[in-house]
């Protein structure tokens, strides 16, 4: 590997994409496999967005266009925030991207120099921990508790702030919890980073489930608090809401026209432009009257979902589930089943070596996959640091009804297979 930079090695990766060649492998064994592991919606993008971009694309549209993004997608991407977040929006700050991705890296690129630190949430979106250790920035996760159905508060931000922390990343609603931030959260995070930090601290609010909250709950963004818009980037974009993960369309919303300036440079010397016809079928996305109705009519299943999978996992013995608020997620305490089946005790004796790459909810979710044809995600994978002794998976509800009944009757009946988890364990394959 002496080829590589050295850098590469502190880049992570988002093992929902990387366990599909364990998955390829079970296949290929012949098992049948319940896929509960990537975050992707089982709905197709809408008719009226689709035909959008085939007329661009039918129209010669195809070509390079603004690397900021074409004025009209920006314009409506400002008229969206600006009506549901209440603060004026202008296109002109508004940075058009390949997925909601790549504004985790710009923003690591743009504000933080090595040895600065970066809070982000744990479990959290891998990418988060990714960019931080790979910009050789000082990660500082602030671990989501279980107890307060993986809310965090003000003060658990102000035990984490130093004179060097320069970027907070929230996320609200959250991947892979579903925890979901409330207007009084957000208010008092607001004054804790007004008081506590400088004019050029960011607040990196990752919104790109916004439409995915549950119970009647209404979204709430940082940046509708006075004074914080000037304070935060604002991330969002199709993948979720619009049922357009593989479109890759997303935007950030940046303080200031020097920060917005950056991005665009970012994008000109990383992807050169968003397609055209892609941002032409994301204004229909946002314009188009009746995707207001689909979008609503996905959360409701989404909702449905939640409801009959937390209610059977909290029938398992040895499984604790809270219910989550938003996204389209749940995040199992797995913990007692781990025990039963022996796992920790075992995870215990293996050689260091192996710990260091495996946990008991790692060894419990291949055991899940490879005897019994479930795929989920441990709790590592939203955060290897600091995590552990926590013991949870992530099952994603981005998937039928009736594929979520046999996943959970699937991960019932491995929790009470105790010699067919020793022998997963002794032959070793596939710990981790």
């Amino acid at each position: 590997m002496g080829h590589l930079a050295d850098r590469i090695k502190s880049l992570g990766t988002e093992n929902a994409f990387k366990i599909g060649d364990d998955i390829k492998r079970c296949v290929e064994m012949g098992k049948t496999v319940i896929k509960l592991n990537l975050g992707e919606p089982d709905f197709n993008s809408a008719e009226n967005i689709n035909k959008v971009a085939i007329e661009n694309i039918n129209a010669g549209n195809s070509h390079y266009t603004d690397p900021q993004g074409i004025l009209p997608l920006r314009e409506s991407i400002a008229r969206h925030v600006s009506a549901t977040r209440g603060i004026n929006v202008d296109p002109r700050r508004v940075v058009v991207t390949t997925g909601a991705k790549p504004p985790i890296s710009y923003s690591m690129l743009t504000h933080v120099n090595p040895g600065d630190e970066v809070i982000y949430p744990s479990p959290g979106f891998p990418i988060y921990e990714s960019w931080v250790t790979f910009v050789g920035a000082v990660p500082v996760p602030l671990h989501l508790e279980e107890r307060k159905n993986f809310r965090f508060d003000a003060g658990d931000i102000e035990r984490l702030i130093t004179p060097k922390t320069k970027l907070l990343i929230i996320n609200s609603p959250s991947n892979p919890t579903g925890g979901v931030l409330t207007r009084g959260d957000l208010e008092d995070i607001a004054r804790v980073v007004k008081k506590k930090t400088a004019p050029g601290f960011r607040v990196y609010s990752d919104e790109v489930y916004e439409d995915i909250i549950f119970d009647g709950k209404k979204h709430e963004s940082i940046a509708s608090i006075e004074g914080m818009a000037e304070r935060t980037i604002l991330v969002s974009g199709h993948s979720k809401s619009y049922a357009m993960t593989g479109w890759r369309l997303g935007y950030a919303i940046l303080p200031s026209e020097e920060e917005t300036m950056v991005f665009r440079q970012l994008n000109i010397n990383i992807i050169s432009c968003t397609p055209p016809f892609i941002q032409a079928a994301g204004k229909q996305a946002l314009d188009g009257a009746e995707n207001t109705g689909i979008v609503a009519a996905m959360g409701r299943e989404f909702q449905k979902r939640r409801d009959v999978v937390v209610d059977a996992l909290n029938a398992v013995d040895g499984i604790a589930c809270q219910k989550p608020e938003g996204a389209f997620y749940v995040f199992p305490n797995i913990g007692g089943a781990c025990t039963k089946l022996g796992i920790v005790d075992f995870y215990g004796k293996l050689d260091p070596s192996v710990r260091k790459k495996s946990s008991p909810s790692t060894i419990f979710q291949m055991f899940l996959l490879y005897e019994h044809g479930v795929a989920t995600m441990d709790r590592p994978s939203f955060g290897r640091i600091g995590s552990e002794g926590k013991h949870f998976l992530r099952l994603s509800t981005a998937a039928d009804m009736e594929s979520l009944k046999e996943g959970i009757r699937r991960i019932e009946a491995a929790t009470r297979d105790t010699e067919g988890c020793a022998r997963f364990m002794k032959a070793g394959a596939h710990l981790y």
